[in-house]
């Protein structure tokens, strides 16, 4: 194996927003009289007839999703403006489905790993990552298929790389210059999506280079993130519909991080693509990271953001002893599986240190980026050869057919045990072809009970999810149950418990606290809120602590709508609106009349815990 160019990869880039510029719109409240910083912000109108409405910034505003018909993605525009989100809801309030300011959203890092590497073709250090996932093995049964479309949203592809040549590169799209990309050109300006294009279909048996996961393979080039990373939420969810739309049947996204916040535009783009029956693969995170996080605390959006219904593989990484390396994320509600992520050799353009084009190099990289498209390429394999398969059968043959990896991993999740936390555990390609394509006639949202037992589950996500008598009574009355051996259902990894109906308070028996379910989450309730909020004791619902630690905990449960808040000690004053605190100055708070209203005293504690809310000042 020859390799040109010898390059160390330490790309830690960052999303920002797009670079329009506006004024104020042509309303304007009174209390937004403080300069506030610019902010990108996405608005969805009820009718077109609304939009002349952002006439006023300089720059103008744009249309997004210009080339789909589908009704959730008709009028969506974004624009800039140093404006408060609650300014703009009041001045187009009724105007509007939904109005947010857009989060960011950025690749993953890649961080600094070993400084060189050998020509020596026989060392399976060079992509022990292959052999590990038994992708060799797999090879003698099924190759790949150039009519399985794989969009790798990120910052292009150079398809000039030498490497690349036996792939077959359909037409993209640059959401940066808003230009098709044809042929075998050089879309990347940045080199991580051709880093990850290098690992999916990299040329086999050409003597230089490396081999990828399918030797024939389709890859769509989405340019969504500019020459440094940079990119917003916006942008993702364009790419990922229009790839939808184009002909793609599988997405590689390695975005995702700490800190994302849910955003309305992004979560519906992977519902519609979802729904058009695509694969979507995206990364756990490890950016600005030198220790993994639990998702558990502090999820990750996309890729906890699935409305219970898993549309996304959640993938972590493993190094070559399925250890799961410090900087990998880990979790039990949002991560499906792990594999290989730590020192992977693989295709490279830009020298990331002077940032200057380097064609046909290579590189060693780490990073949780570099696992997703070794799941993505055992997608495209089962696919190959199971063209009718379903994405939720390949979802959950990929998911049942894993490794656990939990014995390895005693102490890296936090100092403490991955037990549960890393997926259903490392791939196993060879396996994902054993035996039948579907798991014994199972369906998505099936309750089955173990015979000779009482335990009951319900198959979600490609994971058996227990089901506890509390929430079979509460959720499930009268629904038809399925027995079934445990021999039958031994394939799904048991995910976490299944939760009640929103809206139901929960407590331990061993403890006072009160917890109220919000999405799936539990958000705990502190007294004062509980009495202001007129919840009664009675409807507190006691549940067992396995159940109960297995569902994620939020922030705290504020106070109702329009109360107004203020701690035992500290001076801010609080305004909730929307369920979140907005710190206020005395002026604001006079000006909008609020002095009349009494205000809700609680411990400063309790209220560092509360989702807080951008300034309102005057």
């Amino acid at each position: 194996m020859q390799l040109k160019k010898k390059l160390i990869i330490s790309i830690k880039t960052f999303f920002i927003f797009g670079a329009i510029i506006g004024t104020v719109l042509p309303f304007s409240p009174a209390f937004a009289k403080t300069p506030v910083p610019v902010a990108e912000f996405i608005v969805k109108f009820k009718s077109a007839e609304s939009a002349p409405l952002l006439a006023g910034l300089d720059a103008g505003y744009r249309l997004r999703f210009a080339g789909n018909q589908a009704e959730i993605f008709r009028n969506i525009y974004t624009f800039q403006c140093a404006c408060q989100l609650s300014e703009l809801k009041g001045g187009l309030a009724g105007r509007f489905e939904y109005l947010d300011q857009i989060s960011l959203v950025k690749e993953q890092a890649v961080l600094v790993n070993d400084p060189g590497f050998t020509a020596n073709s026989s060392d399976i250090d060079k992509q022990w990552g292959l052999l590990k996932s038994g992708y060799p093995e797999t090879w003698s049964t099924v190759t790949g298929n150039i009519s399985n479309v794989v969009a790798i949203v990120d910052t292009g592809v150079d398809a000039t790389h030498e490497d690349l040549q036996s792939v077959n590169f359909v037409k993209g799209f640059n959401f940066i210059s808003r230009q098709e990309i044809s042929g075998k050109v050089n879309s990347d300006d940045n080199g991580h999506g051709t880093l990850v294009a290098g690992i999916l279909g990299a040329t086999p048996n050409n003597n230089l280079g490396i081999a990828g996961t399918n030797w024939r393979i389709s890859i769509m080039p989405v340019k969504a993130l500019d020459e440094s990373g940079k990119g917003d939420a916006a942008t993702i969810s364009e790419a990922i519909v229009w790839a939808a739309d184009n002909g793609a049947q599988f997405i590689n996204l390695s975005i995702g991080g700490i800190g994302f916040a849910h955003d309305t535009v992004l979560a519906n783009s992977i519902s519609y693509a979802f729904g058009k029956g695509l694969v979507i693969v995206a990364a756990a995170g490890n950016d600005a990271a030198t220790e993994g996080h639990s998702l558990d605390a502090e999820p990750v959006f996309p890729i906890c953001d699935d409305n219970n219904q898993n549309m996304i593989i959640g993938v972590g990484a493993v190094d070559q002893n399925d250890v799961k390396p410090v900087f990998s994320n880990y979790g039990k509600n949002c991560l499906d599986i792990v594999a290989p992520g730590k020192r992977i050799l693989s295709t490279i353009n830009h020298d990331p240190i002077t940032k200057k084009y380097a064609p046909n190099s290579y590189a060693y990289a780490s990073g949780t980026s570099l696992a997703v498209p070794f799941v993505v390429g055992q997608a495209a394999l089962l696919r190959a050869m199971y063209p009718s398969a379903t994405n939720v059968q390949i979802r959950d043959k990929i998911i049942t057919s894993a490794d656990s990896v939990d014995d390895q991993n005693l102490s890296q999740c936090g100092g403490s045990s991955c037990r549960g936390l890393l997926g259903a555990g490392r791939i196993n390609v060879p396996k994902s072809f054993m035996g039948t394509f579907s798991v014994d006639g199972f369906k998505e949202g099936d309750l089955v009970k173990v015979l000779n037992t009482t335990l009951v589950y319900q198959i979600s996500g490609g994971k058996k999810r227990p089901v506890s008598p509390f929430v079979m009574n509460r959720r499930f009355p009268g629904a038809l149950v399925k027995d079934v051996t445990v021999q039958q259902i031994e394939t799904f990894p048991e995910g976490p418990y299944v939760t009640p109906d929103d809206g139901t308070l929960i407590k331990l028996s061993s403890q006072p606290a009160v917890y109220l379910l919000d999405t799936g989450q539990k958000m705990p309730v502190t007294y004062e809120v509980f009495k202001q909020r007129g919840y009664n004791f009675s409807a507190v619902n006691t549940v067992d602590f396995p159940e109960f630690n297995s569902w994620v905990t939020t922030s705290f449960l504020p106070p109702a709508d329009g109360t107004i808040v203020r701690g035992y000690r500290g001076r801010t004053v609080y305004w909730t609106v929307a369920g979140v605190l907005h710190p206020m100055n005395w002026a604001f708070y006079q000006e909008r009349g609020l002095s009349q209203f009494s205000v809700l005293r609680l411990p400063d504690k309790d209220i560092e815990k509360m989702s807080k809310g951008e300034a309102f000042i005057k």
